[in-house]
């Protein structure tokens, strides 16, 4: 029997105080779309959702976030568009819609041998994470879906600069040469980003698919 798809939320949908839906993504492609609370309630029941589970309580079903509060993730009002409670997905751009921000996704952490830097970590606003190489960590910020990062050209090279925050202060995970992870931490020795510092937590909620198991590490060649 193949195993049900799974989802993190990474959204809630309100009308006043009232939550009216919930927006999922895709643990194994990305993709994402709106659900109705009935619904998520449905998968929660399921196992399918990552980050969140149910209680019964006076024969009502209460949703609780998994590692993360649901209260904390990103909100847009039905009845305005408005969308807040945006902290964890870093700085949303003027003309970026409700949906694609809660898309978006935080660097919390730098990947590094030696003084190269190798790629990054990246959460997402459910609390899941991933670890990426540097190219791919480009291709996202120049879509605008690095929320506390920017790319900036400079003498034909393509340079990461934090945005609210100072990359170079984020925590730093060692690769040794033989590609095993190495507990290191301090300043990062890339000379990539100049900005406020700030810095960001890692979740400790782990995921599959897109945001792969944080216990290996990707190819960074």
């Amino acid at each position: 029997m193949a195993k049900a798809t799974e989802y993190a939320i990474v959204g809630r949908y309100m009308d006043g105080k009232e939550v009216t839906g919930y927006h999922l993504q895709n643990a194994e492609s990305g993709k994402n779309q709106r659900f109705s609370r009935e619904q998520v309630a449905f998968m929660v029941g399921r196992k399918q959702i990552t980050n969140c589970s149910g209680q019964i309580y006076q024969d009502k079903l209460i949703l609780r976030g998994v590692g993360i509060s649901l209260d904390d993730l990103p909100v847009q009002q039905e009845s305005t568009g408005e969308l807040s409670r945006t902290d964890n997905i870093g700085k949303v751009r003027k003309g970026t819609s409700a949906e694609d921000a809660m898309n978006q996704y935080i660097i919390v952490a730098s990947i590094v041998n030696g003084r190269d830097t190798l790629g990054y970590v990246i959460q997402n606003a459910g609390g899941a994470t991933a670890q990426i190489n540097r190219d791919k960590l480009l291709a996202l910020a120049k879509e605008s879906k690095i929320g506390n990062a920017r790319v900036q050209m400079c003498n034909g090279k393509y340079l990461l600069r934090g945005v609210g925050c100072n990359l170079n202060e984020l925590p730093i995970i060692g690769v040794p040469q033989d590609g095993n992870e190495a507990n290191t931490s301090g300043k990062s020795q890339s000379s990539e980003t100049r900005t406020t510092p700030s810095k960001p937590q890692a979740s400790t909620q782990r995921s599959k698919g897109v945001f792969g198991d944080t216990e290996k590490w990707f190819n960074y060649k």
